[in-house]
């Protein structure tokens, strides 16, 4: 029985070699071979170097062509600028995009001790404009290409779209003939409001952000939440997102039910944004409709039929400063793309007046505001107070997807080019 055991206890750490090396076997096996583009195949301006670290580049993933939606992203991984974390914050997230219709370019942008600022930025500029330049051969609209970076990705990409390079027609290399500002940039816990402040013009030039970051990761929300800050004072198009829980370097959380949110959230404002789609955005103006009579308080929405990149559309009908009831407005950047989109009404109140409608409470909040207002003015306000009614009107919210009760489809409704005028008609019976 010894020699049994021994030969028992043998066999074992020789069975964990082996596994470990199959494994390592397999690896080496798997390890992807992605197409690598040099951004300055004749050799990098400032290269010390003739490592692939010296060799700035892009890695394509790219979608089908069926899935394929024209949008394009330069994926920055982070890494502090000494490493570069190219697996969860690089290929993870680029193959997310890819399976949306995106096209994704991950940069190899060069690193400490070798390099600084100045290269690394170098780097993103040149992809960005290597993406644009061959636009046709991505398959991808050179009007809808963006950046997306984490941690130190983050702070690159934000100081990419803060200096942009512009087009030099007269360049005899095709690349720098386009610019190189992103069209939009996505800022994933990193990037920061610079000390000093930044001048007005170039904040006011940067292109619209999306925003992630954690309660967790304090050191980087407090730069970040400053950022977001001075880029709603310069009237940049802005959306933020700060989850309480989460540590710094969580990629796209893929597989975390609460974080794992905000790559969807960035998708949804993506949509909203029109970047997914080539198609313009137009006006509308219009009026809803409940029974013959102006919606009194509620939501339209349209939401587009066989076409999941475009925009969807929702108008909130709050009957404030408005010159019908139920009437809606909705400019260029918010608006739909010509197509079918679904109509769906909500009734909120079937009792309500907006403040700014109201005669009397007009008048009385103008002398509020003057000093004007009297004992009198008081009496006849509290009087129209009591008058009124504020009990519920409703027992909950009402929808109406379909024109009326014994409809068998949806509503639907064409949105054409041009100068959009719809009155959106629904009934209770």
């Amino acid at each position: 029985m010894m020699n049994i055991n021994r030969t028992s206890f043998s066999v074992v750490p020789l069975l964990a070699a082996l596994f470990l090396m199959l494994a390592a076997s397999i690896a080496i096996a798997d390890k992807p071979n992605y197409r690598v583009i040099e951004l300055w195949p004749s050799g990098a301006p400032g290269a010390t170097g003739t490592s692939d670290e010296d060799k700035p580049a892009i890695i394509p993933v790219l979608p089908d062509a069926p899935k394929a939606t024209g949008a394009a992203i330069l994926v920055c991984p982070g890494g502090g600028f000494m490493t570069r974390a190219t697996d969860f914050e690089g290929v993870m997230v680029a193959n997310w995009l890819k399976e949306r219709g995106i096209a994704a370019f991950i940069l190899r942008y060069r690193i400490r001790p070798m390099y600084q600022r100045k290269d690394w930025l170098a780097d993103a500029q040149r992809a960005m404009q290597h993406i644009r330049a061959n636009a046709k051969d991505f398959r991808i609209s050179p009007n809808r290409v963006g950046i997306i970076g984490f941690s130190a990705g983050a702070d690159l990409a934000y100081d990419a779209s803060l200096n942009p390079l512009l087009a030099n027609p007269e360049a005899a290399d095709a690349i720098e003939r386009v610019p190189s500002r992103p069209d939009f940039q996505v800022l994933v816990y990193g990037a920061s409001a610079q000390r000093g402040g930044t001048d007005a013009a170039k904040l006011a030039a940067l292109p619209p952000a999306f925003m992630f970051c954690t309660a967790e990761d304090m050191g980087h929300l407090r730069g970040m939440s400053a950022l977001y800050a001075e880029m709603l004072q310069a009237k940049v198009s802005v959306e933020a997102h700060f989850f309480l829980n989460g540590e710094h370097g969580v990629g796209f959380a893929l597989g975390d039910p609460v974080l794992g949110a905000y790559p969807d959230l960035m998708h949804r404002w993506l949509t909203q944004g029109g970047w997914l789609t080539d198609q313009p955005r137009l006006a509308l103006n219009g009026v809803v409709k409940l029974d013959g009579a102006g919606l009194i308080r509620g939501i339209v929405t349209l939401t587009p039929v066989g076409n999941p990149n475009a925009p969807s559309v929702t108008a909130y009908i709050t009957n404030a400063h408005t010159r019908e009831l139920g009437s809606f407005i909705v400019n260029e950047k918010q608006g739909p793309v010509a197509g079918r989109y679904r109509v769906e009404v909500r009734l909120d109140s079937t009792r309500w007046m907006s403040n700014s409608r109201d005669p009397v409470m007009i008048k009385m909040q103008a002398k509020q505001r003057d000093r004007t207002l009297t004992e009198a003015d008081q009496k006849e306000w509290a009087e129209h107070v009591r008058k009124r009614d504020l009990s519920p009107s409703i027992e909950k919210q009402i929808v109406f997807s379909r024109q009326r009760p014994k409809d068998k489809r949806d509503y639907i409704v064409e949105i054409k080019p041009g100068a959009n005028v719809l009155t959106l008609e629904v009934f209770s019976k």
